[in-house]
């Protein structure tokens, strides 16, 4: 059975996890939280639980495709801005888990809000600056919201399962 690089899971159950935390991914996509653009919902949820639990390969890759979902659920409000905001949350998800993994759960927990919530600035172009910080707050609430369902879900996990 062929392995990955990184660790000795077996390189059909990593593709088989992240796919299915993809598919949680479009779920939450379809989950909206208040805010004035649809594209805020529960996409970022998994995408953070699999940083948390599995490391930031997993996490950028769920995070990256959870945002992508959102954009297509409804309709790519910011135009062709969502590729680099699904790049963003990639980089997200890649810093939560290598910072849970180097400094614990609550320095990871923020610093995933914290770049989430400062891709906002991409969506100046669009919005403006005036509506860019009206948004402001529903992006950081979500990004919060989803952050405390990941690690909700994480510290529940942690130690119970082996996947």
């Amino acid at each position: 059975m062929k392995t990955n690089q990184t660790s000795t899971t077996p390189y059909t159950y990593r593709v088989a996890r992240v796919a299915a935390l993809s598919a949680l991914s479009v779920v939450g996509s379809f989950i909206h939280l208040p805010g004035p653009v649809q594209t805020v919902a529960f996409d970022s949820t998994p995408g953070f639980f699999a940083a948390l639990f599995f490391g930031p390969t997993d996490g950028a890759i769920v995070c990256g495709i959870g945002h992508m979902a959102t954009a297509v659920v409804n309709g790519f409000p910011l135009g062709i801005l969502h590729l680099p905001i699904a790049l963003g949350l990639a980089l997200a998800g890649a810093a939560t888990g290598s910072f849970n993994k180097k400094f614990g759960i609550i320095p990871a927990a923020a610093i995933g809000v914290v770049i989430n919530t400062v891709l906002i600035v991409t969506a100046i172009p669009v919005l403006g600056w005036q509506a860019t910080l009206s948004f402001l707050p529903f992006l950081a609430f979500a990004a919060i919201v989803n952050m405390l369902v990941a690690s909700i879900a994480y510290r529940s996990l942690k130690g119970r399962i082996r996947i």
